[in-house]
């Protein structure tokens, strides 16, 4: 009410937002601020908002004015939002006889946001905001592998939206102009003027000097801010990688593809027919055994029965270990089909960690490695010297999620610890080893022949 004391106004907003971690609260406050359409402040907006900004809180107005008096407008009925990341809309409906308007919002729980060309900035603490708020997963009601793709894909789900939803694009800088370079433009536009109207041979050399000495100019500026960034370019804080790099990129695009099927030239075409020669080449020789493949399905059969889970002699991964692993992460790397980059990862909240160290765990004790961590994308590399129409001239590189690279580094060191221990190796192993290679072996083929007695 108008009446009410300014020092309890959110003392009811404050009881309601306790009920739970996600709030809509619409009603008509009676609060004035210019933030929401007012032509004033008033103390109850001016306090209304000050608490929006120290709890985190969003206010929807509409555009449209909520209430008419005789001789003002005013939006005073708007809705308070908490922690609820998706887009919407405001509209004031005329539906009541009063002065006063409905007020509709309308949240899109299914949208798509089309990719922005530009660079986005990210609140990363709204991102982490967000992320908190996500439902907890309890690993006891994960038995299946459907459940564990199913999670791991509501992870993802619920990383990009957080993402999409807490940043904004960037406005591109605006270029800085010369004062004597701005004073010689308006003089060449007004030269221009008159001359198109008197057609003058004076205004015309006055205005053919004007242009050579923009021109000059121009170059001049160019060229000082050229040797001002070389100037400025130090070897110890990584400016000059920085500036060399975009000279040594030489992105070209995948030409006119010659196939099996004729000449391609869209890039879904092109696409499918380095697709089918990737799969060609990596397709392995028929070197069937039935009795080989009969015993190895029979072992792993009898493992299975005998072993009361799979991860019995393993250590359960830890959120330590999963913090170090997302420390160890370098920013600059390429994203898998997950489009979750290392920048991401690095601002992931504890609640988020612990739901990704559930998945590892239950990918350990399942058996079952979620599908979409394993999928990857494939980007053709041309071979140096090779013909680009050729489809087996590319080499693939393969970009997989940066989450599955987590939770394969943590079972590769538990499989590697469990193989030292119990000396499962074999002495002359001495590929995929730490401080061994198979240059190695080849010094020691070396010394024994070297050494031997018939050499």
């Amino acid at each position: 009410p108008p009446t009410s004391d300014t020092s309890n106004f959110t003392f009811d907003i404050e009881v309601l937002l306790r009920i739970s971690p996600i709030q809509i609260l619409c009603g008509y406050y009676n609060a004035h601020h210019t933030s929401w359409g007012c032509n004033y402040d008033c103390p109850r907006g001016n306090f209304i908002k000050a608490f929006a900004l120290q709890a985190g809180l969003e206010i929807l107005a509409p555009s449209t004015p909520t209430r008419f008096g005789t001789n003002s407008a005013n939006t005073i009925d708007f809705t308070i939002v908490k922690n609820f990341l998706y887009p919407s809309e405001i509209h004031s409906i005329s539906e009541l006889r009063s002065d006063h308007k409905t007020i509709t919002p309308n949240f899109f729980l299914q949208y798509s946001i089309p990719k922005y060309p530009g660079k986005l900035k990210t609140n990363w603490r709204k991102f982490k905001d967000g992320l908190k708020n996500s439902e907890f997963i309890n690993p006891h009601f994960v038995n299946t592998a459907e459940h564990l793709d199913s999670i791991a894909c509501r992870l993802e789900d619920e990383i990009i939206n957080a993402k999409i939803s807490t940043s904004n694009p960037v406005k591109e800088n605006y270029i800085y102009h010369d004062s004597k370079f701005r004073e010689l433009n308006s003089a060449r536009n007004l030269a221009k003027k008159m001359f198109q109207t008197y057609r003058d041979p004076v205004l015309k050399r006055k205005l053919n000097k004007l242009n050579k000495q923009i021109k000059k100019l121009d170059q001049k500026i160019e060229t000082d801010a050229l040797t001002n960034e070389l100037l400025n370019i130090n070897a110890t804080d990584g400016t000059v990688w920085k500036f060399v790099v975009p000279f040594k990129k030489k992105t070209k695009n995948i030409p006119s593809l010659n196939g099996p099927g004729g000449i391609t030239n869209t890039d879904l075409e092109k696409a499918n027919f380095l697709a089918e020669s990737l799969e060609t080449q990596f397709t392995l020789n028929n070197i069937t055994n039935p009795d080989t493949e009969e015993l190895v399905a029979d072992s792993v059969m009898r493992f299975r029965t005998e072993a009361n889970s799979l991860c019995k002699d393993f250590d359960p991964p830890l959120p330590s270990e999963v913090l170090d692993c997302i420390k160890s992460l370098r920013i600059n790397k390429a994203p898998g089909i997950d489009g979750i980059n290392n920048k991401m990862i690095k601002n992931l909240p504890l609640h988020t960690i612990l739901t990704t160290n559930t998945i590892i765990h239950k990918i350990m004790t399942l058996g079952h490695f979620p599908t979409r961590w394993k999928t990857a994308t494939v980007v053709p590399i041309l071979k140096i010297g090779k013909d680009p129409t050729d489809t087996t001239s590319y080499r693939p590189i393969s970009l997989l999620p940066s989450l599955s690279k987590i939770a394969e580094h943590l079972i590769l060191k538990r499989l590697n610890n469990y193989l030292k221990e119990n000396n499962v190796f074999c002495p002359e192993q001495f590929g995929f080893l730490e401080k061994l290679s198979t240059s190695h072996q080849l010094i020691r083929v070396v010394e024994y022949v070297y050494l031997s007695p018939t050499y």
